[in-house]
């Protein structure tokens, strides 16, 4: 014979509620922080470009080489730009520009040289 009285334990329309927001803001944290990983290896790869155009800034003043070249550098292109500043005999404009493997600008650098 059957208990008609039997009760089966349920969850209320509160509780349902009160999971689904606390799974909704665990997923938002989650979200934020793979965001920000993302976010600091951009940076990680744009301070790289920049460090590598310093010092080929160096390379071409101690060399004083003034010509138009593009160079691959492990995975990024170097192009350099030298303009002659036409109001004055001994200075340059020399512009640095980091691409990346897609052809993205990375990091620029201009600079004035004074050569005697």
């Amino acid at each position: 014979m059957e208990k008609l009285g039997l009760k089966l334990k349920a969850g209320t329309l509160i509780e349902s509620l009160v999971a689904m927001v606390i799974i909704i803001v665990c997923l938002g944290v989650g979200t934020m922080i793979y965001s920000n990983v993302l976010n600091s290896d951009k940076q990680r790869f744009k301070f790289k470009a920049i460090l590598m155009l310093n010092k080929e800034a160096e390379q071409i003043k101690m060399e004083k080489n003034f010509i138009d070249v593009e160079k691959m550098i492990g995975d990024y292109m170097i192009r350099k730009i030298i303009m002659k500043i036409s109001q004055s005999e001994n200075l340059y404009r020399l512009s640095l520009i980091v691409f990346d493997k897609s052809g993205k600008p990375i990091g620029v650098r201009n600079e004035l040289i004074f050569t005697e």
